[in-house]
């Protein structure tokens, strides 16, 4: 053990206000314990009220002892006391080491995120494209099969991946009883199959380029249903933006050439459904928290059965007696990529609304519509007029107002 450290300073180490003037008198030890620690005590200590400056004197002097205590003696309580300071200091230094990582936790998310966009906005352009290749021109008139196909690839790849390669657990098994399947599952189910089937049978009577700008009026509708269903209250300034949306999707509809009531009434129909789904979906995977895969898993079967379901009412007879399913078997590489796409499309639109919101997913929808009006005129040969260009720019720029102001809060 440490020799004792000596009692008192001697007097060149006090300083000037200390001393036989101070108005307590001199100090001494007060006890033999903080004798030996070297702490310093007024000699009368009750006899009267210390002065500012004296207490700063103490203050100064004693905490100077503490400090060569605390380097010399570790083996009495006091020290332990001093050696655990030090220990939650370097834990709390640790503490702070262990959180750097989080930079490159971030870097990592933000980057699985960007890829789960890009295979969004590349692979929605492309199923597109296929289902109008194959209703319009190999004559395959049947909309609700060919997205019935999709979601039954779907059903199949969500299905291997969870109870054949057990790349992904069913963690909440215990929570999806048929109450709650019928009464969550079963309603988006509902709401995706009648988009899906809106949505294509829209290619049937208006072209490409225009049912995208069409689509851009969809956040009009997201904002009704959030208000009908008492979730959220517009602004003005919101309900501005989407009037002014609604002013540009007139005007590019003036604009265009081949306009049919059929389709425009379809389309309508197409985007209540789609607003419908994504208001659904993300009540349904935010607020409980299902895993993209598992909410696959649970939703795309019940909604191919509602497909299915219906097509076997209004479509599977025609296609039967006019023969039509041996395009199936013609042209099988193109309904098999279809299908692909469509468990690929489902899987990354999970993905964005899990990892950002519905809104976002329309936004990187109206990014790749864009892109696949260009791709049409550019393409295709489909014809875009000034006014439908017009039009579409107001779309555009107020969809992005309408984006600032969900973003503020305004």
């Amino acid at each position: 053990m440490p020799a004792p450290l000596s009692s008192p300073l001697e007097n060149d180490d006090v300083p000037s206000v200390v001393g036989s003037n101070a108005p307590n008198g001199p100090i001494t030890p007060k006890s033999a314990n903080e004798e030996e620690r070297g702490l310093l005590v007024p000699a009368a200590l009750g006899e009267g009220k210390r002065s500012a400056s004296t207490r700063m004197a103490y203050g100064a002097q004693n905490g100077a002892r503490i400090s060569e205590a605390n380097a010399e003696c570790d083996s009495s309580d006091d020290t332990d006391v001093v050696k655990t300071a030090s220990i939650q200091r370097k834990s709390s230094a640790s503490k702070v080491d262990f959180d750097e990582p989080e930079g490159g936790s971030w870097l990592v998310e933000t980057v699985i995120t960007v890829f789960h966009c890009t295979l969004y906005l590349l692979t929605g352009p492309a199923l597109i494209l296929a289902n109008k290749w194959i209703m319009r021109d190999i004559g395959f008139h049947y909309p609700m099969m060919v997205s019935g196909m999709g979601q039954l690839s779907s059903s199949i790849g969500a299905f291997l991946v969870i109870r054949v390669f057990g790349l992904q657990t069913l963690q909440h098994a215990e929570q999806v009883t048929w109450s709650f399947y019928l009464r969550n599952m079963g309603v988006i189910g509902a709401a995706n199959a009648s988009s899906l089937w809106l949505g294509n049978s829209v290619y049937m009577y208006l072209t490409v380029s225009f049912v995208q700008m069409l689509k851009a009026f969809t956040p009009g509708f997201i904002v009704m249903l959030l208000f009908l269903m008492r979730v959220e209250t517009p602004s003005r300034k919101v309900v501005g933006a989407v009037l002014m949306i609604c002013v540009g999707t007139a005007i590019a509809s003036a604009g265009e050439g081949e306009l049919d009531p059929i389709g425009l009434l379809l389309m309508a129909g197409a985007n209540t459904s789609e607003a419908l789904r994504l208001v659904l979906s993300q009540n349904l995977l935010n607020n409980l928290k299902f895993p993209a895969m598992e909410g696959l898993y649970y939703m795309a079967p019940i909604c191919a059965c509602w497909m299915f379901g219906v097509a076997a009412i209004f479509e599977m007879p025609t296609a039967y007696r006019q023969g039509d399913f041996h395009l199936i078997s013609t042209h099988k590489l193109l309904f098999a990529v279809a299908g692909g796409l469509g468990f690929i499309v489902n899987i990354s639109s999970f993905l964005v609304i899990k990892r950002t919101s519905s809104v976002l997913l329309k936004l990187l929808g109206t990014g790749r519509s864009v892109g696949l009006v260009l791709f049409a005129a550019g393409f295709l040969g489909e014809h875009l007029t000034v006014l439908q260009v017009f039009g579409y720019a107001i779309c555009l720029t107020f969809f992005g107002v309408y984006q600032y102001l969900k973003m503020n809060k305004m």
